[in-house]
């Protein structure tokens, strides 16, 4: 009860001081680099409760999938499949920027020493293609030209594919709404091998990309 009520102190804010807000701070939490905001009071940098809470619970705790994660601009293997994120921008809907949205480019390459489609390893088109936040909240309005047509195509070992893939809001933006900053993208892979000699190396072979951090 004592290191609870210490914390809940910590992170309470009293209403009769005033505050201000301040830049973001990266924590660490889960083993993972994590995006909170902050408000200053009396000098100090303090974190609300709340959003330590929304940060936990984004972060997935014990039921988030067993991904092959890693940072922007790093080679992640799931055993058949190479993938690395090269780039991340705002870009908008035909709508108008009231309908904001992430492009994410992404290289695929052939990991295996025989010829494969994405399709056959799992890559299949209509798979999940997620955004999310620190929040807890995720984007998962995604649009890749060629991508469906790309899974189809042979990829011989060592070869590859470029993607861009468009995730946008599904609600209205105010004029100068700040769109807030993606913490992770996750491309669903689904646990098949098709008539591809190669197995997968890991649990689980879907990709979660940490947007916060780059290597």
């Amino acid at each position: 009860m004592k290191k609870a009520a210490l914390l809940a102190a910590l992170f309470i804010l009293p209403a009769a001081l005033p505050t201000a807000l301040a830049a973001p701070v990266t924590l660490t939490l889960n083993g993972q680099p994590t995006t909170l905001n902050t408000t200053v009071l009396g000098g100090k940098t303090y974190i609300l409760l709340d959003d330590l809470k929304k940060a936990l619970t984004g972060a997935g705790g014990a039921n988030q999938k067993a991904s092959v994660e890693g940072c922007v601009g790093e080679w992640l293997f799931n055993g058949i499949v190479r993938m690395r994120v090269t780039k991340v921008e705002v870009t908008h809907q035909d709508k108008g920027d009231a309908y904001p949205g992430y492009a994410i480019t992404a290289e695929f390459k052939n990991g295996v020493n025989e010829t494969i489609t994405l399709d056959d390893v799992g890559l299949v088109y209509n798979n999940a293609k997620t955004v999310t936040f620190a929040d807890g909240n995720s984007w998962s309005d995604s649009r890749a030209g060629g991508w469906q047509d790309k899974t189809y195509a042979k990829i011989q070992q060592g070869g590859g594919t470029v993607m861009n893939f468009r995730i946008y809001s599904e609600e209205q933006y105010q004029t100068g709404q700040p769109v807030p900053a993606p913490q992770k993208f996750l491309v669903e892979v689904k646990n098949k091998s098709g008539s591809t000699k190669a197995r997968y190396t890991v649990p689980d072979p879907s990709f979660r990309v940490n947007l916060t951090c780059r290597k």
